[in-house]
């Protein structure tokens, strides 16, 4: 009896050191793994900052302007960074935290104000930036005299970038000169002296291969070699100004405040302008973007990012 007592006691032991052994291993194998999954995202964190957003996971990082920023040339801002101002002489943002917005303005022709992404944009993703009380009419540049330091300005258009792309860092400040050689693309609005869209435009805009326009005519709803607008906006009105990039594809769209669709363009990726082989970095900007063009200002509620790959 005594024998199978000490057998029934062995197996009981050689149990219990089992399943602590099993435990602990248990236990040392989920401590691992959670510490694994931390160093895994601090290290995505890490590259996001230092390479862009390519390594972010597939989620929107979006700006609603609901802490108050002070604008100051060349200064990251937002939630993770992900913004950068751009302004030069008096060009300015006032973001105050209460309002809900960014009112950008320009008081002269002579000075810019945009915003731009901190880092390169990945291969594929989607913007989405709202505004609204977009005010750059022609009356605010009229009479303007000319300006022998810009001999193409000022008084023949005004408006603003409501979103654009363009194929390197959009550093400083530039005439519409350089503007052009870099744009890829853009929604914009530009009231001018030659009634093209007038009054009140926005225009979807890309550059073919050989940088020659291409306008998305809104009354036939396509794409033609001509300066056509797509909409006609209301100055105290709210729209939402999307670009998408797919692995084949741009696309441009104009909603209103509800989200309807006013618009919507696609144009193959290979039709788009790029500068030459060396200019393959993607950037997004919105606001006052000329330095001898554009006076005025327009509220920019929120910037959203997606990266889709």
């Amino acid at each position: 009896m005594k024998n199978k007592s000490t057998e029934i006691l062995k197996i009981f032991a050689a149990g219990f050191i089992t399943g602590v052994i099993i435990g602990c291993a248990t236990a040392g194998f989920l401590i691992f793994r959670d510490r694994l999954s931390f160093l895994k995202f601090e290290t995505l964190k890490f590259l996001s900052i230092a390479e862009g957003w390519n390594v972010v996971p597939k989620k929107m990082i979006i700006e609603n302007f609901d802490s108050p920023v002070s604008a100051a040339a060349q200064k990251p801002f937002g939630k993770k960074g992900q913004l950068t101002f751009e302004l030069y002489r008096n060009g300015t943002f006032d973001i105050d935290g209460k309002n809900g917005y960014a009112y950008q303005k320009s008081a002269s022709y002579r000075d810019s104000a945009y915003i731009r992404n901190t880092v390169k944009l990945p291969k594929t993703y989607k913007i989405s930036i709202v505004v609204s009380d977009i005010d750059y009419n022609l009356e605010k540049i009229n009479k303007l005299p000319r300006d022998p330091e810009y001999p193409e300005g000022p008084g023949n258009e005004n408006g603003c970038y409501l979103l654009a792309i363009t194929d390197t860092k959009p550093e400083k400040n530039h005439t519409n000169i350089w503007w052009h050689q870099h744009r890829k693309l853009v929604i914009d609005v530009d009231n001018n002296v030659w009634g093209h869209g007038m009054p009140s435009p926005i225009f979807m805009v890309y550059f073919d291969r050989s940088n020659r326009l291409v306008s998305y005519d809104g009354e036939r709803n396509e794409w033609i070699r001509e300066w056509r607008k797509a909409v006609t906006y209301d100055p105290k009105a709210e729209y939402r100004i999307e670009v998408e990039k797919t692995n084949t594809h741009f696309i441009l769209s104009i909603l209103d405040s509800k989200g309807t669709i006013l618009k919507m363009g696609r144009v193959k990726v290979t039709d788009v302008w790029s500068e030459d082989g060396f200019h393959k970095d993607e950037y997004f900007v919105v606001g006052d973007p000329h330095e001898n063009y554009y006076q005025g200002s327009v509220k920019i509620k929120s910037i959203a990012f997606t990266p889709t790959q």
